[in-house]
């Protein structure tokens, strides 16, 4: 007799199907609970979010369950499961493009759901395979912790904890499916104990095999404090190789001057400035890609050499691209990361859905521009105001520019000529900023500041005035292209004081201090600077070589990309600007350029020769083969195990079998459904007799009938019993030799299987 999830007969399967109902539900949310508990996953959960995941999706589960006809009619049940669907397009997106998404995610439970539980003997096919769905996605989830090594330790023990968790539940769930999809052959106390023996060694298996790092990453990072090696090869315009595939160049030297500089070259500075005819051009070279080792460094000609650190496409030029913003001020230490500033946290937080600002303020004359960055660092750089950002899409293929994202920055296309015209800080602003108006100074290091303020910015000047003087004050002091760590007081003060000598850190941080003396809110930002007065030909040479080889870069202009090296790497500060709000400022744009030779911008630019990589998938860091090993003992052991009780018994049945007590012929009756099933025979039901049993089996009949009157009889004649035994046992070889099969395929079966373990008595 077949039996289906639908229907509500009995009392037990209705109890059947409300578990099986909860326990679905319950798998869904714990998948979708993850990035909730898991420390690795940032996931920007807003209200459309919470309602999308944890209020629609079930309440349309509720809906297509228990407002099922007869319960309702079908045309009113339908209505009901629309209600919440029309509701959240019409009040909570408020028919924005997402109320596809809501449409979709809603009609999909509701009508899976309706077919599960309601939709006749298919709906029972159509729920076997769905909790392998959900643990794919699960695992997706789990894979997708890809973090730094601190979050990774901090996450280590609940990732294991979360996929024992998830082996227990999905088990379970699977019984009550096999319960309610075949609830005429399951016996209870049986299942749940092979479900206990099979939990028990999985959940083991997972919380000891499984290593607390299986989430980390398995590709090489860049390291841009070190050097690539080995030697870079040249790369030259026309193309030409030598075996490998790797680029030569014929560095021509034709009608260059002393210097090393063709008539007419002209120097490129790092803030945009072009000196005279002092330097050489930078040349193009190559690493092979599998050859770029980022962990080692290397020592002459290296020091020389500038690195590809990402590609950025912007129809906006320059990209002020930061990865950090320093708003604390330490009265020793100086400006400090500001805590728990969602800017910061971008950085290196890992999205699974498209991140959106959620603040609401407009600043004036700024238009969102999409911003598009191919990248060898894990971390993201993105452009002030970040307005969405896209989650990082890793492909090994591009190696070492495995990462690629989109962004959209509210970008400030605001100058002089409004700005001139600000009046000042509202008490509003003044209040809300007064974080970066704090500048506690000691008293010998504000006098040092302030002397110098009224030395070369009058204080009578406007608002917008006072940031342009304090700018203008550098005019005397040399700009050295670098990037330094040290941005302690004590070092700002010996940079304005003394040395008068520094790079854009010193540049940044000192007019960040002098801004905020002026009562103009400041913060100083760092990250990598593109600009088109940054691209020299060696530049866009190797702009024009990653092109061929990355299909995505083809998709934008040449002149919208940019090639960001480790010589791009900068610091700058950032003032508040009422009505416009932050914008970045150029803190070296005034001070003396670097003398030739000065500016690593100059130097020879060094690019990965991309041959390709065999694409990494997150499956490929999960330990198959140790998990795969365990689960193969274990499932061998049991298979052991079993095989030694099947013989075992048949063994002590026989044994048992051959005595005179009232037990022989029960032993004798067992052993012989045993070896029955194991010919091939069908099982027979705890509720059959032995008569209700042959009933079917003519061959078993007289066998039966003896077996029913020896074990039931109450009152024998002299050797009555004895002479029916010895017939028992005459119809017991006679059964088993009508009922043995020929061939291999039979002894095959009758060696091997195991059907008999379904008799449990």
């Amino acid at each position: 007799m077949e039996t289906t999830i639908v229907g509500s007969a009995t009392k037990d399967e209705r109890r059947l199907k409300h578990a099986l109902f909860y326990t679905r539900l319950a798998l869904y949310l714990l998948v979708f609970s993850i990035p909730l508990v898991h420390p690795a996953i940032v996931v920007p959960y807003d209200a459309l979010g919470w309602w999308l995941w944890f209020a629609l999706l079930p309440a349309e589960m509720l809906i297509a369950f228990y407002a099922a006809p007869p319960r309702l009619s079908p045309g009113a049940w339908l209505v009901v499961g629309a209600l919440p669907i029309a509701a959240t397009i019409a009040f909570v997106s408020e028919f924005s493009p997402y109320s596809l998404l809501y449409l979709g995610v809603g009609a999909a439970s509701f009508l899976v759901t309706a077919a599960v539980f309601h939709g006749g003997p298919w709906g029972r096919w159509l729920a076997l395979p769905e909790p392998f769905l959900l643990a794919v996605l699960y695992f997706k989830m789990l894979s997708f912790t890809r973090a730094s090594e601190t979050i990774a330790e901090k996450s280590a023990g609940i990732t294991q904890l979360l996929l024992v968790v998830a082996v227990c539940a999905f088990l379970l769930h699977s019984l009550v499916l096999y319960f309610a999809a075949f609830r005429s052959q399951a016996k209870g106390r049986r299942e749940l104990l092979l479900f206990a023996c099979i939990v028990a060694p999985v959940a083991l298996a997972v919380a000891i095999l499984v290593p607390a790092n299986f989430v980390s990453h398995s590709i090489v990072l860049n390291d841009l404090d070190r050097r690539a090696t080995p030697r870079p090869f040249p790369i030259d315009a026309s193309g030409n190789g030598i075996p490998g595939g790797n680029l030569r160049s014929a560095q021509q030297t034709e009608g260059r001057n002393a210097a090393g500089m063709r008539a007419g070259d002209q120097y490129l500075y790092g803030d945009g400035q072009t000196g005279g005819e002092l330097g050489k051009q930078p040349l193009l070279e190559g690493v092979p890609s599998n050859l770029w080792q980022n962990g080692q460094s290397s020592s002459g000609s290296g020091q020389s050499r500038q690195y590809a650190v990402m590609v950025v496409a912007s129809p906006i030029d320059p990209v002020y691209a930061a990865d950090g913003y320093f708003g604390l001020f330490d009265p020793q230490a100086g400006f400090e990361r500001t805590p728990g500033d969602p800017l910061n946290d971008l950085v290196h937080s890992r999205l699974l859905d498209t991140w959106t600002d959620g603040d609401t303020d407009s600043d004036a004359d700024r238009t969102p521009e999409p911003l598009f960055f191919l990248s060898t660092i894990p971390d993201r750089v993105l452009a002030y105001r970040p307005y969405t950002v896209e989650p990082t899409v890793l492909k090994r293929a591009y190696y070492p520019f495995s990462y690629s994202y989109d962004s959209t920055s509210m970008m400030s296309l605001s100058g002089a000529s409004e700005w001139s015209s600000i009046v000042g800080l509202s008490p509003e602003e003044r209040a809300e900023l007064a974080p970066y108006l704090a500048i506690p100074l000691s008293p010998g290091d504000r006098r040092v500041f302030e002397g110098y303020l009224a030395r070369a910015v009058p204080r009578a000047l406007g608002y917008f005035a006072r940031i342009q003087a304090i700018l203008r004050s550098f005019s005397s002091y040399q700009y050295q292209v670098g990037f330094s760590n040290d941005v302690s007081v004590a070092h700002l003060v010996d940079f304005l004081t003394a040395t008068k000598n520094g790079d854009c850190v010193e540049f940044s941080n000192t007019a960040a201090v002098l801004g905020r003396l002026m009562g103009i809110p400041s913060r100083v930002v760092t990250g990598y600077l593109a600009a088109k007065s940054l691209q020299t030909p060696a530049h866009r040479r190797g702009l024009e070589v990653l092109r061929e080889k990355i299909p995505l870069l083809k998709a934008f202009p040449m002149d919208e990309l940019y090639l960001v090296t480790t010589a791009h790497r900068h610091s700058w500060v950032q003032y508040y600007l009422p009505g416009y709000g932050w914008v970045d400022f150029e803190s070296t744009a005034y001070a003396i350029p670097p003398a030739a030779g000065g500016d690593p911008d100059s130097w020879d630019v060094v690019i990965p020769l991309l041959n390709g990589q065999t694409e990494g998938s997150p499956l490929a860091n999960f330990p198959w083969r140790a998990l795969l090993e365990g689960v193969g003992i274990v499932a061998l052991l049991a298979m052991v195990v079993m095989y030694l009780y099947r013989y075992g018994r048949e063994l002590f049945l026989l044994n048992a079998a051959r005595g005179r007590s009232n037990r022989a012929p029960d032993a004798l009756y067992k052993l012989l459904l045993l070896r029955l099933v194991n010919e091939g025979f069908d099982l027979k039901s705890p509720a059959y007799t032995p008569g209700e049993y042959a009933a079917g089996h003519p061959e078993l009949a007289r066998f039966a009938a003896l077996y029913t009157e020896i074990r039931y009889r109450e009152l024998f004649g002299p050797g009555e019993r004895k002479l029916l035994w010895a017939e028992l046992r005459r119809e017991y070889r006679l059964a088993i030799r009508s009922c043995r099969g020929s061939g291999v395929g039979s002894a095959l079966r009758r060696g091997f299987s195991l059907k008999g373990l379904y008799y449990r008595w």
